[in-house]
């Protein structure tokens, strides 16, 4: 099922800072490499360690509607993230390893085989892990350095790659509130997130599916984006640059 070429020896070690360097390289913002091993889907178990990747989005001005732009120029970000992820797995994949890249939640839309089973696996799995941020209220990952102004991707494998110490394991949001109120579709119910071994939603997804399925209809892409451009923690990252939570 997984481009692997057996006739390949494997290296005995990976070289982790090397590949986050070239991750950076590339285009990345944040990058880091987390153990997915406990909770993750039988499907993916062979490959335990998790590349996350983010390129950051670029400052919108307010507007009486952000959904048009924001859907415009983070598609144009994953697809630089999936050039990052086309370099980097042939990198692991030429030293022998399995790697499998898990694209951005925009480009998931394949029909083989092997795109069924992204489903399977979240971002938000990979960057807690990596010690990279926590899910927000609004369901998003929220980045220690930009808030959820944020596109991710990640890279299973089970090269030897020297995983983060400290992952993240609750949310940061505190009382804030700013998601749940701006939300159109109030489908963000005000919890506050903690790592278990499963991934459980803490929205109303129907009612987040319902907004998508408008902006469909108005502008060609299922997507959205007021959540994340009303978050204070990426407001604070414009005003003031990365702030250390953890």
């Amino acid at each position: 099922m997984m481009a692997y070429n057996k006739a390949v020896p494997l290296s005995v070690s990976m070289d982790s800072e090397s590949i986050k360097k070239r991750i950076k390289e590339l285009g990345a913002n944040e990058v880091g490499i987390g153990d997915v091993s406990v909770g993750i889907a039988p499907e993916f178990s062979h490959m335990p360690r998790a590349i996350a990747l983010a390129i950051k989005h670029p400052h919108l001005p307010e507007q009486e509607n952000p959904t048009y732009p924001y859907i415009h120029f983070s598609l144009t970000i994953d697809r630089r993230l999936l050039e990052i992820q086309r370099v980097i797995t042939g990198v692991i994949r030429r030293q022998g390893w399995r790697a499998l890249p898990i694209p951005p939640d925009s480009c998931r839309h394949d029909s083989t085989f092997i795109a069924r089973l992204f489903k399977l696996f979240p971002h938000k799995t990979a960057a807690t892990c990596a010690g990279l941020g926590w899910v927000g209220k609004s369901g998003l990952l929220i980045s220690k350095r930009f808030g959820p102004l944020l596109s991710w991707a990640t890279i299973l494998t089970n090269a030897p790659l020297q995983v983060e110490a400290k992952p993240v394991r609750q949310s940061f949001c505190g009382c804030c509130r700013r998601c749940v109120e701006a939300c159109p579709a109030g489908a963000i119910e005000d919890k506050n997130w903690r790592y278990v071994s499963s991934y459980r939603t803490i929205i109303n997804v129907e009612r987040c599916v319902g907004e998508l399925q408008k902006n469909k209809e108005r502008y060609g892409v299922y997507a959205c984006g007021i959540c994340m451009l009303v978050c204070p923690q990426g407001r604070n990252w414009k005003m003031h640059g990365s702030t250390d939570y953890v």
